[in-house]
């Protein structure tokens, strides 16, 4: 073979040598993987905290706060502000019976005829109740239980670990009572307005509804009002969800590979916190 033809079958074997020594590529792993239903064998990438934004925003709200001289604060939980400024009251009156019957009975049967008596007591009771029930209450009617108890309790500590100085409503109500006279102290309304005017800078109405189409299947219409000015600081409404953490890769048989979602944290404690958490962000 002449020299030329020599080198030009040697050049083009060089070419073609790559393309025909690679392999036949298949939809690669990604690079951290679980078996279904097998431990983790892989070790897994650092993996990023869900609550990594949430302490972000409280250490936001915290330097807000300190630097706004750490105001009080009035938490209305299932709770709102109406514009009444006078409990009033409606005469309920009750009448409750009740009615007992007793009966006795006898027969007596002989040869050829037969016989029975019978008698009968009836006597009732009757009970009578009059009282004052209070119209103008500024519950919301939520439904009361486990729930919200548990999300209730999670804003309130969500807070306070935030540093904010939190006055009890029971408690500042019965504190300012005590200087007026009996017919001031069946006036919630009044003590309210008068509870609010204790140093208490910023009042937080939180009020829950049912909604089907909140991933939590609730949804929080919350409000911020700075009560020395009576200003709107903040109005929003939050599903309280709370972020999940990172999608994992897991190995399917025989289907490949699938990136399924971290699983759901909706406990209520971590829904309360994120409306805590919600709601910082609004003051910071």
């Amino acid at each position: 073979m002449p020299h030329r033809m020599k080198l030009a079958a040697l050049a083009a074997l060089l070419v073609a040598g790559p393309a025909m020594a690679q392999p036949q590529y298949r939809p690669q792993a990604p690079e951290v993987t679980y078996r279904e239903g097998m431990p983790e064998v892989n070790t897994p990438a650092p993996s990023v905290n869900p609550d990594a934004g949430n302490y972000a925003s409280s250490g936001s709200f915290a330097r807000w706060y300190a630097s706004a001289g750490r105001p009080t604060m009035l938490m209305f939980w299932n709770r709102q502000l109406i514009e009444d400024a006078t409990s009033q009251y409606d005469s309920v009156q009750t009448t409750r019976s009740a009615g007992v019957a007793m009966g006795e009975a006898a027969a007596v049967r002989g040869r050829g005829w037969a016989a029975s008596a019978s008698s009968g007591v009836a006597a009732s009771a009757s009970e009578s109740r009059q009282y004052q029930e209070r119209m103008t209450d500024s519950s919301y009617g939520f439904r009361s239980n486990n729930f919200t108890r548990g999300v209730e309790s999670s804003i309130l500590s969500t807070f306070l670990s935030a540093g904010a100085r939190i006055v009890d409503r029971e408690a500042v109500i019965r504190k300012v009572s005590a200087k007026h006279s009996r017919e001031d102290r069946m006036d919630i309304q009044y003590l309210e307005t008068l509870a609010m005017g204790q140093g208490i800078q910023y009042l937080i109405e939180i009020l829950p509804d049912d909604d089907a189409s909140s991933p939590t299947g609730v949804t929080f219409t919350v409000k911020v009002t700075h009560l020395p000015t009576s200003t709107v600081r903040a109005q929003f409404t939050t599903s309280g969800d709370p972020p999940r953490g990172e999608a994992k890769w897991v190995a399917v048989n025989g289907a490949g590979f699938e990136k399924r979602a971290a699983s759901s944290r909706q406990t209520p404690q971590l829904i309360g916190a994120q409306v805590a958490y919600d709601t910082m962000t609004k003051l910071r």
